[in-house]
C-alpha cells in the first residue's frame, strides 16, 4: 500500500511535461505486485490512501455483486427485429435514447440469455482506451444484448444502488482504472473488478445515497418512455406504413436493386439518392401536410477553429458528434474562448437540435438531440449541424420530427462525399418532415421537451449525489 507520505513527497512534474513516480521497494513486494507504472501514480496512490484511511466499512466488491463478461461466440445478427434482442456496441449504453438497426438471432446463437442485459445491472467497459464509464439497466436498457461489455450484477437492489454511486465517484473510478491491464489496448477483467474495496458509509449516509441515487435512476427511466411514447404517438397519427415500393425494385442475395428513368437523374451519381424508398418517404410525408426542413428551421454549419482545450473552470464545454447523444459525455473537454474568432457563434442555446453532419450514413449521421437548458451556453464542434426552430415551430416537435424513421431516410440519403458522408444545409433543405395541427405539434414538443429537462435533472441530481459522497470519503 502507498502511503499518503509516499504519494506526496515522491511524485513530481518534470520541466519537460512527463509525470514520473518514485516509489519505496517494500511497497512493491508482496501479492499486489503489478509490472505497470501506471498501476503507481498519483491519483490510483491518493486512492489507495483513501482506502486505508476509511474508518468506516470496508468490503470488497465481490461481497456485493456477481461480475462477468459473457463468453466469446459466434455472433448471428440480422436486420428483422423478430428474431431476437435489439443488439447494442459497448458505447451505445451510454446514450440517452441507446437503439440499433441490428438484431441477435436467437435460434443460432450460444448461451442467448446471458448477453441479456438485466435490470439492476451495472456496465462498464472491459476494453478500450475510455475505461471506467458506467452505465445502470434501468427499464429502458433491460432486454437488449451485449457481447463486449463487463455486468456487474449486485446481489440487492439497495447495494446496487450504493455500489453504483460509489464507483462513479472520483475513488471508485480510480480504482476500476487501476486495475486495468494490456499494452496497446487497456483491459479489465472480472477478477480485478471483484477485489475492487468498497467503502461503506454509516446507516444514515448510506440510505441518504440509496434513494438520491434510486431517486436519478427513475427520473431517467420515466423521461425516456416520455420520449419513446412521443415517437410513437407521431407514428400512429401520421398512419405511414407502406412507403416500401415493391414495383421496380428486385432482391437478390439480400441486396436490392432498381431501376431509374434517365431524366429523372441529376448530378449525383450515388444510387442511395435515387432509392425508391428513400423518394417514396419524402412523398408520402407531403402527402400527409409535412413540410420541408428549410421552411421550418434554420440550419446552421460552422467552419474549422483552432483546438486550445483548458481544465473545465477556464472552459466551456465542448461535445463532440457522438458525445451528442449521451447522458454523461464520455472523455468531455474543455476549451478556451481564444479558440475561435467569434465564441458565441459556436455556442449551443435552448431549444435547437443538434444532429452529426459527417460520419458514416449507416450509422449515427443526422441523428438528432434536442438542446435543453442543462446543455445552454455548451459548445459543439463543427461536426454538429445546428437546427434553429423558426417561430411556429415547437422545439421538441423539430427534434421528433428528425427523429422520424421516414426523415432518417431521406436526411442519409443526401449525404455526400466519398470517404467519409457529409450532410450541407443545402442539400438537406427540402428534406420534408411531418407537420400536424399547430396543438398537436405543441402538445407533442412540450412532452419532448420536458422529457429533456428531465433527464438533464437526472444526471444533475446523480452528479450532486456523487460528489457528496467523495465528500464523506474525503473527511
Amino acid at each position: 500500500m502507498v502511503s499518503e507520505t509516499d504519494s506526496q513527497a515522491v511524485l513530481q512534474t518534470l520541466p519537460i511535461s512527463p509525470e514520473t513516480s518514485s516509489i519505496r521497494l517494500s511497497n512493491l513486494v508482496g501479492p499486489a505486485f503489478v509490472l505497470d507504472a501506471k498501476a503507481y501514480q498519483k491519483e490510483f496512490a491518493e486512492a489507495l490512501n483513501r482506502v486505508e484511511d476509511w474508518q468506516d466499512e470496508v468490503v470488497a466488491l465481490s461481497t456485493l455483486a456477481d461480475v462477468f463478461v459473457p463468453n466469446r461466440i459466434k455472433l448471428v445478427t440480422t436486420s428483422e427485429s423478430n428474431h431476437g434482442a435489439t443488439y447494442l456496441k459497448a458505447h451505445d449504453i451510454f446514450n440517452v435514447r441507446p437503439s440499433s438497426s441490428r438484431h441477435l438471432v436467437k435460434s443460432r446463437t450460444q448461451a442467448y440469455e446471458t448477453l441479456l442485459l438485466k435490470k439492476g445491472m451495472i456496465l462498464t467497459p472491459s476494453s478500450g482506451r475510455n475505461l471506467g464509464p458506467l452505465a445502470f439497466v434501468g427499464h429502458a436498457l433491460a432486454g437488449f444484448g451485449m457481447t463486449d461489455i463487463m455486468r456487474i450484477v449486485p446481489h440487492c437492489p439497495d447495494k446496487g444502488y450504493l455500489l453504483y454511486a460509489f464507483l462513479m465517484t472520483k475513488t471508485g473510478q480510480a480504482l476500476i482504472r487501476r486495475g486495468r491491464s494490456g499494452t496497446n489496448i487497456d483491459h479489465l477483467s472480472p477478477a480485478d473488478v471483484k477485489k475492487i474495496p468498497i467503502l461503506v458509509p454509516d446507516s444514515g449516509t448510506t440510505q441518504s445515497i440509496i434513494r438520491s441515487t434510486k431517486k436519478a435512476e427513475e427520473l431517467l427511466d420515466s423521461a425516456r418512455q416520455a420520449l419513446t411514447d412521443a415517437d410513437r404517438k407521431l407514428s400512429s397519427i401520421l398512419k405511414i406504413k407502406n412507403y416500401l415500393p415493391d414495383e421496380g425494385v428486385q432482391r437478390v442475395a439480400g441486396l436490392r436493386r432498381y431501376t431509374r428513368n434517365s431524366a429523372s437523374l441529376s448530378l449525383r451519381l450515388d444510387a442511395a439518392f435515387y432509392d425508391p424508398a428513400n423518394i417514396n418517404a419524402g412523398l408520402e410525408l407531403a402527402k400527409a401536410g409535412g413540410r420541408k426542413l428549410g421552411e421550418l428551421a434554420n440550419l446552421k454549419m460552422m467552419g474549422r477553429y483552432k483546438r486550445y482545450y483548458v481544465d473545465g473552470e477556464n472552459g466551456t464545454p465542448i461535445v463532440s458528434g457522438r458525445q451528442l447523444f449521451q447522458l454523461r459525455p464520455v472523455s468531455l473537454k474543455h476549451i478556451s474562448d481564444r479558440s475561435f474568432s467569434d465564441p458565441e457563434t459556436f455556442r449551443l442555446k435552448k431549444g435547437w437540435t443538434v444532429f452529426t453532419c459527417d460520419g458514416r450514413s449507416e450509422e449515427a449521421l443526422g441523428h438528432p438531440a434536442l438542446v435543453s437548458s442543462h446543455w445552454n451556453d455548451w459548445m459543439a464542434s463543427n461536426h454538429v449541424m445546428r437546427a434553429i426552430p423558426k417561430d411556429n415551430t415547437p422545439p421538441g416537435f423539430l427534434y421528433l420530427a428528425l427523429r422520424n424513421p421516414l426523415v432518417q431516410l431521406q436526411l442519409k440519403s443526401r449525404a455526400t462525399g466519398s470517404v467519409v458522408d457529409a450532410l450541407d444545409p443545402k442539400t438537406i433543405a427540402d428534406v420534408v418532415l411531418p407537420t400536424l395541427d399547430q396543438a398537436v405539434m405543441k402538445e407533442l414538443g412540450e412532452q419532448v421537451e420536458r422529457a429533456y429537462e428531465n433527464i438533464g435533472e437526472s444526471q444533475k441530481l446523480l452528479a450532486e449525489t456523487v460528489k457528496k459522497f467523495q465528500r464523506t470519503i474525503d473527511r
